[in-house]
């Protein structure tokens, strides 16, 4: 028994010796960037013992189960883990709140920020959380060097165009001038299909040095958004609903019919015809006798509301632990137009735009050196609108005159005229010709592996990425033609006291059908090795190799040449290296493929290069350290390339013509009444010469910190010069029979600019209130330097000089006051014969004719040279309260079309309607010269004179804008934990709310010349968000 006793108790001494015991705990620190951490501190707060991590992160202490150990390093959070199991580590170290060791997104990957020697900027993403469908039009003048403009505020179609510093190419349509949007990593993805809630970051790469390794995809820049992702922790819900109000910016004022009717019969007197409307016919309008006999229609009022509404919400759900993590969210968007309805239709013709948006994102740990990410995100969206598109609504307003019949007649029917080529009927074409719902659903899914193969080579990494994207669209059509009446002006009314109506246009009320399918399909393959090593403490070097491949299907293509997979390839390269965070050098390359081109010339190589200079960081500096706390100074150069091809796939390869009688194809010689043509002749669309365009970038910049670091700015200087622009050839003679010129590598363009921002961190102003601030300031001037246009016979012609979007015309020097005057001027018979009241053009070659060489630059065209934005924050206990200005400057609009060129084109009665500021123009009695309009003349022949494009049309479109207003009150988080919720905010967002313009007659960023687009809208919402 007492042996037994013994034993017991040498076995219960021995387990508390070993509880006792202490162990060797080993582990790896690395940065956010998998980066190794040597002089990492280690502490055991239990023993008070301490070691610092080698050159490769690697450490080992002594410690025992249930100890707290701590690592720490300046610049970073203190990571804090307990012995309990683990006895050894892997410790990712997180940057602390400071700009020297943030991190952020570079092409392909993440860099620390003070390491970064290419232009690039960022935006906060709470910034873009605004009441809008579309992403693109919350951003122009929040990020320098980006270039937005909104050019329609349809709902589902209010898209902002942008460009990266600008225009530095030939074709601005679709994306030959835009940006690339790479979205988690996938290129080719539209920003606008993402809800703004769900984006973590958003960046855009401006010059060679940031851009190359995306190769000829990034020559006009690009713009890289991450969606949010899982953390470790709890569940934490997110909850966000806003319903708001939204009402037009600035709609076209219209002439009443009385207005309308003394004008047009002044513009006919003037043109030498009968006025067409009698006094008894204005009298009975003025006193409103019969509205169907003397119709006066405000058809801007007829057609639309004066508020519609919108609304967004969005729930999202966000956790996980240290070896998983999640982000799962469901959006909801609706906006309605404020076009009218007519509720005896028994079908929906109203616009409206729903879309219901979902991203997961999920990331899993496989092993200590294995990382699985898995993203799915989509769209279901439904468009409805009425079979007249609601753009074309304001085109057949400024088409139809307000006293050309009424909106409707009794009975519910469609007022028409006989006319041949008769104007529709603006409130008919929206109400009574049926509908278009257009259903659309978009996934994108990525799959990446990361590997950890530090067991090779210390630092090592490699990953694969994956994606596949698919989109889908189905278009149904309901559409019809209703009759036309007429009103019987001779006897409109019947013995009954029924209208005497006369079908003038038989068209029938049942609907026909049509539908129309599209579909696409993209795949993307890219994987990379990274390497990230320090070697000592002040040597960073790093490196990475990437291969890429996009494929992408069109599932509905109209010809068998687009039906086959567009296809891209590529490998992308970069190095860097640093030495005591005050030395930075990089270099990139991108090497493409493209199919446009012959396989000689298939493939270009695209390098760069940049370095960085962090003066501050110098002992010579310490002088300077209490004016700045920070100094950097940065230079990148290299070349990007651009495959535009002019249109045809596989242009290398000639073509044969064999269809005789085709204008595409042959030769033609001599003139219209001696012409001889040979058909069948071999073509050429451009050659197996022609190749990459080539852009070289330059950008010199600096980054500064002063006062105590509340203020920074960053300010860039660029330069970009393409060559061997895609164009088809001018230079060409006539002689040489050719109906379709070849294209060629012909074109040259500069670009030229500066960018900046500066932001002011939160300071405190007064007791528990803190301002914060930011500005944003971008401009450039892009310069054709060579178009293959013939030499000009007058050096104010040429096109080479002035920037591509320049407006070409006539020098207007005023009107002409009398006969007198216009005997002394030039010759202008080019346009008919001159009046009292015309337009007066300058002679540019003092020939004594006014003709075509006497064009010259006349404006800068629609796309600003210089947009800015300024906003704050301002805080007060639980309120706070913001505001975002966006403006432009260098814009010109021409006017030109139906209605803004007063009965330019009138045809018949129905044609144009009369802008109010119509009354603004020149008479005998008032021979004002600086009136809007000059005479008023009647037709195309007697306006040919004052419609021709000239300065007199050129308008200012320059504008500062009340972007967003926001007002917001945070609840007590007292009062709120004790109903379960972490923390919840109610506030008030305006959008859109103001805007300052010399140019007054409609919103100045539509597109237009006549006004004829949906307008901008504003909008008020209010809303709550709640996190749980």
């Amino acid at each position: 028994m007492s042996s037994l006793l013994l034993l017991a108790l040498f076995i219960s001494v021995d387990v508390l010796a070993q509880q006792d015991a202490k162990i060797k705990i080993t582990g790896n620190v690395k940065d956010e960037l998998k980066a190794p951490m040597p002089g990492v501190t280690i502490i055991n707060q239990t023993s008070k013992a301490g070691v610092n991590t080698d050159g490769n992160g690697n450490f080992a202490i002594d410690a025992q189960r249930g100890d707290t150990l701590v690592a720490r390093l300046i610049g970073y959070e203190p990571h804090v883990f307990v012995i309990n199991r683990t006895i050894d580590f892997d410790i990712t170290m997180k940057a602390a709140n400071s700009s020297l060791n943030e991190v952020v997104v570079v092409g392909f990957g993440q860099q620390k920020k003070i390491s970064l020697v290419g232009a690039q900027s960022t935006v906060k993403v709470e910034e873009l959380k605004q009441p809008v469908a579309n992403l693109s039009a919350a951003l122009a003048g929040r990020i320098s060097g980006l270039v937005g403009v909104q050019r329609s505020g349809l709902p589902g179609s209010n898209s902002a165009d942008l460009w990266i510093r600008g225009i530095s190419t030939f074709n601005r349509s679709g994306n030959n001038a835009g940006p690339l949007i790479v979205v988690d990593g996938v290129q080719g993805r539209d920003i606008n299909s993402f809800d703004p809630e769900d984006i973590a970051s958003f960046t855009i790469l401006k010059d060679a040095s940031a851009t190359a390794v995306y190769g000829v995809a990034g020559a006009n820049g690009v713009i890289i958004v991450n969606t949010k992702k899982g953390v470790s922790g709890k569940t934490n819900l997110m909850f966000n609903y806003n319903h708001g109000v939204t009402s037009f910016t600035k709609v076209p004022e219209l002439t009443d019919g009385v207005m309308y009717m003394m004008l047009r019969n002044e513009a006919q007197r003037n043109s030498g015809l009968t006025p067409e409307y009698s006094n008894n016919t204005i009298n009975s309008t003025i006193l409103k006798e019969d509205p169907y006999l003397y119709p006066n229609v405000d058809w801007m009022e007829a057609l639309f509301n004066d508020v519609s509404q919108n609304r967004r919400a969005n729930f999202s759900a966000r956790g996980g632990s240290d070896n998983s993590n999640y982000y799962v969210s469901l959006a909801y968007y609706d906006e309605e137009s404020l076009l009218k309805t007519d509720a005896l239709q028994n079908y929906n013709a109203s616009t409206r735009y729903k879309r219901y948006n979902f991203t997961s994102n999920v990331s899993m740990n496989w092993t200590r050196t294995t990382k699985f990410d898995l993203g799915v995100q989509g769209f279901i969206s439904t468009t409805n609108t009425p079979d007249v598109g609601p753009e074309d609504a304001f085109a057949n307003v400024m088409q139809t005159n307000p006293v050309l019949y009424p909106v409707m007649y009794p009975g519910n029917l469609v007022p028409s005229v006989n006319s041949e080529g008769a104007q529709p009927n603006p409130y008919a074409q929206i109400t009574q010709t049926g509908y278009r719902n257009n259903f659309q659903n978009q996934v994108y899914s990525n799959a990446r592996l990361t590997q950890d193969l530090k067991f090779l080579l210390p630092g090592l990494s490699v990953y694969g990425l994956f994606s596949f994207d698919v989109y889908n669209s189905h278009m149904i059509r309901r559409y019809r033609e209703r009759s036309g009446y007429l009103i019987n002006k001779a006897r409109p009314y019947n013995a009954d006291g029924s209208m005497n109506l006369n079908l003038i246009d038989p068209g029938k009320d049942d609907l026909s059908y049509e539908r129309e399918n599209n579909s696409n399909r993209q795949f993307y393959v890219e994987g990379a090795l990274n390497y990230t090593r320090d070697f000592g403490p002040k040597n960073h070097l790093t490196a990475m190799l990437l291969y890429n491949q996009r494929e992408e299907v069109l599932a509905f293509a109209g010809d068998a040449t687009g039906s086959l997979p567009y296809r891209s390839m590529g490998l992308a390269g970069r190095a860097t290296y640093s030495y005591d965070d005050k030395y930075f050098g990089e270099v990139n390359f991108g090497y493409n493929g493209s199919e446009n081109f012959a396989p000689s010339r298939k493939f270009g190589f695209f390098p760069s290069f940049g370095v960085g200079w962090v003066l501050s960081n110098e002992d010579f500096f310490e002088p300077l350290s209490g004016v700045f706390q920070f100094f950097k100074l940065r230079y990148s150069d290299g070349l990007v390339g651009d495959g535009g091809n002019g249109g045809r796939r596989f242009g290398y390869l000639t073509l044969v013509a064999t269809n005789p009688g085709n204008e595409d194809v042959g030769l033609d010689f001599g003139t219209s009444s001696g012409r001889r043509r040979y058909d069948g002749t071999v073509i050429t669309d451009y050659g197996s010469n022609v190749t990459w365009a080539e852009s070289r970038k330059q950008d010199l910049g600096v980054e500064f910190r002063t006062l105590n670091d509340r203020l920074s700015v960053t300010a860039d200087i660029f330069k970009e010069k393409r060559t061997g622009v895609f164009l088809q050839r001018q230079s060409l003679s006539s002689f040489v029979g050719l109906n379709s010129n070849p294209w060629g590598n012909l074109g040259k363009i500069e670009n030229k600019g500066f960018d900046a921002t500066v932001e002011l961190m939160p300071v405190k102003i007064a007791p528990e209130m803190t301002l914060d601030m930011r500005a944003t300031f971008t401009y450039n001037r892009d310069k054709v330097l060579e178009n293959d246009q013939p030499k000009q016979p007058f050096d104010y012609m040429e096109r080479r000089g002035t920037n591509y979007n320049a407006i070409f015309g006539y020098v207007a020097e005023g009107l002409f006051a009398d006969q007198a005057e216009i005997d002394k001027h030039a010759d202008q018979s080019l346009f008919g014969t001159p009046r009292p009241g015309d337009i007066k053009y300058k002679d540019m070659n003092g020939d004594g004719f006014i003709n075509a060489n006497d064009q010259t630059r006349i404006g800068n065209g629609d796309v600003p040279t210089t947009i800015y934005g300024i906003g704050f924050n301002l805080s007060w206990k639980n309120f706070y309260i913001g505001a975002f200005f966006q403006g432009v400057s260098g814009a010109d609009r021409l006017l030109t079309g139906d209605g803004i060129l007063p009965f330019n084109n009138s045809t018949g009665p129905e044609r144009s309607n009369l802008f109010a500021v119509a009354e603004d123009r020149w008479t005998e009695d008032n021979p004002n010269p600086n009136a809007f309009y000059p005479r008023l003349a009647y037709g195309n022949a007697a306006n040919k004179n004052n419609a021709a494009t000239s300065s007199w049309w050129v308008k200012d479109i320059d504008f500062l804008r009340l972007k967003t207003a926001d007002l917001g009150y945070n609840l007590p988080k007292g009062t709120l934990r004790r109903i379960g919720m972490k923390n919840a905010r109610v506030y008030v967002q305006g959008l859109n709310l103001f805007y300052w313009s010399k140019f007054d007659l409609w919103d100045p960023e539509l597109n237009t010349g006549n006004g004829t687009r949906y307008p901008n809208t504003r909008s008020v919402n209010v809303g709550i968000q709640a996190n749980f």
